[in-house]
């Protein structure tokens, strides 16, 4: 049958080439993967011509990032900063225009949020982080081609791709446990889905491992750098249970924390030892350099692109959740107590 005046979709090719659809959009829309052989590809290719598959027509031509900017500080946040930089680098090698809109709080936010979509006619969309549910659900509403970036949305049918948060912070208080920590300190921020999977780790290892949970021992912040330093110089200065180490969220929350810790007379990490979340560039360079959590936030942004390049060939995929592996950067910010007794401040 002639396909002419028909549009090629890309469940046809697959069909024709004996493989999945999207293994189909990876090998059209030159994603790198080293899953694919050169024979699977040389079929779809093959496939996608003698079908009269014209890539062009379906080709994603540009992507609107929206950014939450509920924060206060968001030229400090240097973990968004490196996942933007990975939408940007993926969008540059596929040719791809990127745009931004900034979304401010108010009493409007959703109206615009939904004005700049229909706006953004035929555009991608990336949502970056803090956006209230019913906004992504009525985005996505009017434009089906949309992939979340760290967010935790587990109840909506939309491509999320975030850190495994979870297995992150669990491998953050193991490590504190086997350097003998027992009374552990936590900085968190609660109410953020994100960060709140941190907090909940942090709970459930000290209880897996045989240690009482105790909410006297957790600071809930802003996670911004001088929330902490000044909500963890009034817990310090009011009577405390003993700790030897602080789990902090994220690693702005770990500078602030060593600001106030500091200034208390309290070395880092003979006195009190600190871990982070996040590996942001300035971790490497406190003093001492800062143990943490690494997140891998300029791959997430990359695969967030190739996600909605795929979404965009096929509006009909099913939506998938992607939590990237962290891993622990050892540096010099814990002390290994072990050796010698867990006398705790």
């Amino acid at each position: 049958m002639s396909r002419t005046h028909q549009r090629v979709r890309l469940s046809d090719i697959a069909t024709a080439a004996s493989t999945s659809i999207s293994t189909v959009s990876r090998v059209l829309n030159d994603i790198e993967t080293v899953s694919i052989s050169q024979e699977v590809k040389d079929r779809v290719l093959k496939a996608a011509r003698s079908l009269g598959y014209q890539g062009k027509s379906n080709r994603l031509e540009s992507i609107n990032l929206f950014i939450s900017a509920v924060e206060k500080y968001a030229s400090q946040d240097l973990f968004h900063a490196d996942i933007m930089a990975g939408v940007e680098a993926e969008c540059r090698r596929h040719d791809i225009r990127l745009s931004y809109t900034l979304v401010e709080p108010g009493t409007y936010r959703t109206f615009f949020v939904l004005e700049k979509v229909r706006q953004s006619g035929s555009a991608g969309l990336i949502f970056l982080s803090a956006f209230e549910p019913h906004v992504l659900a009525s985005a996505q509403a009017l434009n089906p081609r949309m992939v979340l970036l760290n967010g935790d949305y587990k109840d909506l049918a939309i491509d999320d791709f975030l850190p495994d948060n979870d297995g992150g912070a669990r491998l953050a208080m193991r490590y504190l446990l086997e350097h003998g920590h027992r009374h552990i300190l936590c900085i968190t921020r609660c109410g953020r889905a994100t960060i709140d999977r941190r907090h909940r780790a942090y709970r459930e290892v000290l209880e897996e491992a045989g240690y009482d949970y105790n909410p006297a021992l957790v600071v809930d912040t802003r996670l911004w750098l001088d929330d902490v330093y000044e909500r963890l110089k009034i817990f310090l200065m009011a009577p405390h249970p003993p700790f030897t180490a602080i789990f902090c969220g994220s690693d702005l929350a770990a500078i602030g924390a060593a600001r106030a810790l500091q200034e208390r007379g309290l070395r880092i990490p003979q006195d009190i030892s600190l871990i982070g979340f996040d590996d942001i560039s300035v971790a490497a360079f406190m003093t001492p350099p800062l143990t943490t959590v690494r997140i891998e936030r300029e791959l997430l942004g990359r695969m967030a692109v190739r996600r909605l390049i795929e979404r965009y060939t096929e509006p009909t995929l099913p939506s998938i959740r992607l939590e990237l592996r962290c891993c622990l950067v050892e540096r010099q910010s814990v002390a290994n107590r072990s050796s010698r007794g867990n006398g705790a401040m």
